[in-house]
C-alpha cells in the first residue's frame, strides 16, 4: 500500500464512523487493579520495558548529515549518538571515561567531542583522540578508553537504541514487518528537527500520562474549549502492530471530503491525523507539515516527563512553516500542560489514597487497552526468563 492509500482508507473508516456514530471497539471492557501503579510495579517497568527493551532515542532528522550529533537523556542515561563520517549512527554513553563527566549538549555539527573537565576529547566513532599530560597516565591503555559503545540501529526514520551496552538492536525485529513497511511509505527520514526538544514534567505515573495521548473520548469534554473545535471526538480508527499500534483521528475539515468521490480526494492528509504509539513509550503524531515526537519517560512512581521534539517536513512553504510554527506553544501550553497532563496529574490521589480498587478501559478505548496487555506480557515473558 502506497501512502495516499494508506491515508485515503483511514479517511474513508473515519468519514464512516462519523456518519455511523460509531468508533472502533475492542471486543471487551479491560478492567485492571489500581496496583499496576505501586512503586514495587514502578522498578518491576523501570528495569524490564525501559532498561531492558530498545526505545525509541529520536527521529533521523536529528543527525541531518554526516558529522552532526545529538545529545539524548532518557531515564536518567545521558546518551550521545552522532552520524560518522560514512553515515552511520553510532551511540554511546555520554560520560567521559576519566571521571565520568557528560561530555557534550545539545546537537549540532562537529568532528571531536573534549570533555569540559580535563579536555579528554573523542571523535564520532567514540574513539579516544588527545588527552593532556599523557605522561601520567602511563600504563593505562588508552585505546580502550573510548566512550562506551551502547546498542543503536536506524530505518524507516526512526533511531531505536538500548540505555545500556548489551545485544545488537534490530530494527525490522523491533518493528515488525507490518509497521516497518507503513512507515517506509511515510518517508520521514529526511524531515528536520525543529528547535531543541524539551521536557514537559507531569505529576503523574508514565502510563497515566501515555494513555492521555492514546484516545479520544475525552475531547468533547476535557478538549472542549479547545482541540474540540478542530476534531472529531470519540471518534478514532485502532490498528494492532504487534505491541505497536496505530490510530488516527478526523479533523473537522474531513466534512469537506464528503461531496467529493474518493477517487478525487488528493491528499487528504490536511483532513486527518495519523498517530503511532511504539512500545513501550513513544508516540508519533504526522499531520501534512510536521512530526511530533512525544518520548513518554519514568521518573518514580508518581510522575513522569515527557520529552517533546518536533520534526518540520522538508519543502514547506513559508505560510506553512510558520502554521507549524506558531501552533506549538498552543499546543504545549494551553491544551498538553493546561489540559492533558493537568487531568494526568489529578489522578494520582485517586489511585494511591487506597478508595480504588481499579480502573477500567472502555470498549471505546482499544489502543490503551492493547499498550497495557502488551506491559503485562512484556513484564510476563521477564519473570519466565
Amino acid at each position: 500500500m502506497d501512502r495516499q492509500a494508506l491515508e485515503h482508507s483511514l479517511a474513508r473508516r473515519l468519514l464512516d464512523h462519523i456518519d455511523a456514530g460509531t468508533t472502533d471497539l475492542a471486543p471487551d471492557i479491560l478492567e485492571l487493579p489500581t496496583d499496576i501503579y505501586s512503586t514495587q510495579r514502578h522498578a518491576e517497568e523501570f528495569d524490564v520495558l525501559f532498561r531492558g527493551h530498545p526505545l525509541v532515542l529520536c527521529l533521523s532528522g536529528a543527525l541531518p548529515h554526516a558529522g552532526t550529533y545529538r545529545a539524548v537523556d532518557l531515564c536518567g542515561v545521558p546518551i550521545l549518538l552522532t552520524r560518522n563520517d560514512e553515515g552511520r549512527v553510532r551511540a554511546f554513553a555520554n560520560a567521559c571515561r576519566h571521571r565520568g563527566v557528560r561530555v557534550v549538549d545539545g546537537g549540532g555539527a562537529r568532528s571531536r567531542f573534549a570533555c569540559p573537565f580535563h579536555s579528554w576529547t573523542y571523535d564520532l566513532d567514540g574513539r579516544l583522540v588527545a588527552v593532556p599530560v599523557q605522561d601520567a597516565f602511563t600504563g593505562m591503555c588508552l585505546e580502550r578508553k573510548g566512550l562506551v559503545e551502547l546498542p543503536v540501529a536506524e530505518g524507516y526514520g526512526l533511531i531505536v537504541g538500548s540505555l545500556q551496552p548489551g545485544p545488537t538492536v534490530d530494527i525490522d525485529e523491533y518493528l515488525g514487518p507490518g509497521l516497518a513497511d507503513e512507515l517506509a511509505v511515510l518517508e520521514f527520514a529526511d524531515w528536520e528537527l525543529y528547535g531543541e526538544p524539551h521536557v514537559h514534567p507531569v505529576g503523574a505515573n508514565w502510563k497515566v500520562t501515555l494513555d492521555t495521548f492514546r484516545e479520544n473520548y475525552h475531547f468533547r469534554f476535557l478538549h472542549r474549549r479547545t482541540l474540540a473545535k478542530y476534531a472529531y471526538g470519540g471518534v478514532l480508527t485502532f490498528d494492532p502492530f504487534g505491541r505497536h499500534l496505530r490510530n488516527c483521528s478526523a479533523l473537522r475539515t474531513i466534512d469537506e471530503l464528503r461531496e467529493v468521490p474518493d477517487e478525487q480526494w488528493g491528499d487528504v492528509m490536511g483532513h486527518i491525523s495519523l498517530q503511532y504509539a511504539l512500545f513501550p513509550n513513544t508516540s508519533l503524531t504526522f499531520d501534512s507539515r510536521h512530526v511530533e515526537l512525544w518520548q513518554i519517560v519514568p521518573v518514580d512512581a508518581n510522575s513522569s516527563e515527557v520529552v517533546h521534539s518536533t520534526y518540520l517536513r522538508p519543502g514547506l512553504s513559508e505560510s506553512e512553516r510558520a502554521k507549524a510554527v506558531e501552533m506549538a506553544p498552543w499546543i504545549c501550553e494551553t491544551v498538553v500542560d493546561g489540559e492533558d497532563f493537568w487531568v494526568a496529574a489529578r489522578t494520582e490521589p485517586g489511585i494511591r489514597a487506597g478508595v480504588l480498587d481499579t480502573i477500567v478501559f472502555g470498549r471505546n478505548e482499544p489502543a490503551p487497552q492493547h499498550l497495557h496487555r502488551g506491559f503485562d506480557d512484556a513484564l510476563a515473558a521477564a519473570r519466565r526468563a
